[in-house]
C-alpha cells in the first residue's frame, strides 16, 4: 500500500511540477511579446536625431534702402528695438525678448557688411544670419533678419520705413518670433557716410521642452539587461523542455523551474520598468515636437 500511495504521490508531483512549469512559460511568452514591442520601438526610432531634423525657417525680405537721407540721421540699438514692439503691441501680439545672443549676431552682420562693402542677406563668401547664428552655437527652430540702408532721421522713421514693405512688415508681427536683436550702426559705403540697421527675429529652440538623452541612455541600458535575461531565459526553457521528468530527477527539474520563474519575473520586472521610461520619453518627444511645429 505505501509504494502504491508513494507512486501516486511521484505522479501527482510530475503532473504539478509541469503544470508550473507550464504556467511560468505561459506567464514569460506573453511577457516578452510585449517586450518585443519595446524592442521594435528602440531599434526603429532617432531619437537622439530630433534636433537634427528640425526643418529650420528662415525668413529674409528684400534690402531696404531709404529713398529720403535726413542730414540728422541718428539711430540707437534701443529705440529700434521700443519702436518694433510698439508695433506688435497695436495689433495684440506680445513683445519681443531682447535677445544678447541675436544682439551679437545683429553686430556680426552689420560689421561684415561694412567690411566686406555689401548689403544683402548673403555675403560674398556665402555667410548670412542663420550661418553667423550656428557659429555662435545660437540653436534656434526659426530665425528672421530685417535689413535697412540710408540716412533715416531716427528710430521711428526706420522702424516705419520696414512696416510700410511687406516682407519686413511680416518679420516684426511675426506671432511665432518671440526674441529679437538689433545693431545699428554709421560708417562708409560706396564713398559715402550711411547707417545700417540689422534686426535679427527668432524663435529660439531653448523655448521648447528638452529630450532627456539621460533617460534615453536609461532606455537602452535596461533594454541591453532584458535581451541578456532573455537569452538566459531561453537556455533554461530548453533545459526544461529536455530534461526527464522522473520521480528520481524532481529535485533537478524543480531547480530548474524556480530558476526559470525567478528569470521571467525579473523580466518582468524590469519590463515594466522600460515601459515607464518610453512613456515618459514619448511624452517629451510629443511636447517637444508639438514646440517646434507651432
Amino acid at each position: 500500500m505505501g509504494k502504491i500511495k508513494f507512486k501516486k504521490l511521484a505522479v501527482i508531483f510530475i503532473v504539478l511540477a509541469t503544470i508550473v512549469a507550464s504556467l511560468s512559460l505561459f506567464w514569460y511568452l506573453n511577457t516578452r511579446g510585449s517586450f518585443n514591442k519595446i524592442s521594435d520601438f528602440i531599434k526603429n526610432g532617432n531619437s537622439l536625431d530630433i534636433l537634427q531634423n528640425i526643418q529650420k525657417e528662415v525668413s529674409t525680405p528684400g534690402s531696404l534702402v531709404s529713398k529720403i537721407e535726413s542730414s540728422r540721421s541718428y539711430l540707437t540699438n534701443p529705440g529700434v528695438f521700443a519702436f518694433t514692439n510698439k508695433e506688435r503691441a497695436n495689433i495684440g501680439l506680445s513683445a519681443l525678448l531682447n535677445d544678447s545672443g541675436l544682439n551679437k549676431v545683429a553686430e556680426e552682420r552689420l560689421s561684415d557688411m561694412f567690411a566686406r562693402q555689401y548689403f544683402e542677406h548673403v555675403s560674398p563668401i556665402g555667410e548670412s544670419a542663420s550661418t553667423v547664428a550656428d557659429d555662435f552655437m545660437y540653436e534656434y527652430i526659426s530665425i528672421g533678419e530685417n535689413i535697412a540702408l540710408g540716412n533715416f532721421e531716427d528710430d521711428r522713421t526706420l522702424v516705419g520705413a520696414w512696416m510700410n514693405s511687406p516682407g519686413h512688415r511680416a518679420n516684426i508681427l511675426n506671432p511665432k518670433f518671440t526674441n529679437l536683436g538689433v545693431a545699428v550702426g554709421r560708417g562708409g559705403y560706396e564713398g559715402k557716410s550711411t547707417w545700417i540697421g540689422v534686426q535679427i527675429f527668432s524663435k529660439p529652440l531653448s523655448q521648447c521642452p528638452t529630450v532627456s538623452n539621460v533617460l534615453k541612455g536609461q532606455i537602452d541600458s535596461i533594454v541591453s539587461e532584458i535581451d541578456i535575461l532573455k537569452v538566459q531565459i531561453d537556455i533554461v526553457q530548453e533545459e526544461l523542455q529536455t530534461m526527464e521528468k522522473s520521480q528520481r530527477n524532481r529535485e533537478n527539474y524543480n531547480q530548474k523551474v524556480e530558476e526559470y520563474n525567478a528569470l521571467a519575473k525579473e523580466i518582468n520586472s524590469k519590463n515594466a520598468i522600460a515601459k515607464g521610461f518610453i512613456n515618459n520619453y514619448n511624452e517629451q518627444v510629443k511636447l517637444f515636437n508639438i514646440c517646434i511645429a507651432n
